[in-house]
């Protein structure tokens, strides 16, 4: 710790703790009063991988009851908290519950059984994910968001507060990678 403080710029460390965990996010729009979540995407891989390469399931497949109404009342009290009018994207990771194993050490858990659920980050913005849980919900986000922008309010625009009925459908969200810039990668002297 010492190294790192002499290292630091302006001698500052930032230090975070590691989650072992499910990874989840959550898309919403706000109009300032209200909050409507179209649905709850799972990550397939675990907590720690960055959202824009990792995929995503809707809707969470080992969700419980508990879970979703916690996420759902924190994405609603966040909205409201701070007074958002437009899109926002929570991403949230859960510890422990019973649908979640460890890698490490799969035949036991030191997770809590009871599941916990934190938030990671907020950010009052469109997200990479808005097309794709507009089009599985079929709930126009960014109709939504613009109007809410404009002063009006979700329910003058025939929706409700709250999580978007389930959709009969399961959808994934991959990642695509860029092979072509790689690729040209060979080509440098010093690759």
């Amino acid at each position: 710790m010492a190294f790192a403080f002499e290292a630091g710029i302006g001698r500052r460390v930032l230090v975070d703790k590691y989650f072992e965990g499910r990874e989840v996010e959550v898309d919403a729009v706000c109009d300032g009063n209200n909050v409507l979540i179209p649905g709850i995407m799972e990550h397939v891989e675990r907590a720690g991988v960055h959202s824009g390469d990792s995929m995503a399931i809707y809707p969470g497949l080992t969700l419980s009851t508990d879970e979703v109404n916690t996420i759902v009342d924190y994405t609603t009290r966040i909205g409201k908290g701070l007074n958002i009018k437009g899109l926002m994207n929570i991403q949230y990771v859960l510890l422990g519950g019973t649908s979640y194993r460890s890698p490490a050490a799969p035949n036991e858990s030191k997770q809590p059984a009871k599941p916990e659920v934190y938030v990671i980050e907020v950010n009052p913005r469109s997200s990479r994910t808005i097309p794709f849980i507009s089009k599985v919900t079929d709930v126009p986000m960014i109709k939504l968001a613009i109007n809410s922008m404009m002063g009006v309010t979700l329910e003058q625009q025939g929706y409700s507060a709250g999580l978007a009925k389930k959709q009969d459908v399961v959808a994934v969200k991959a990642p695509v990678f860029s092979m072509a810039k790689a690729d040209r990668s060979r080509h440098l002297p010093w690759a």
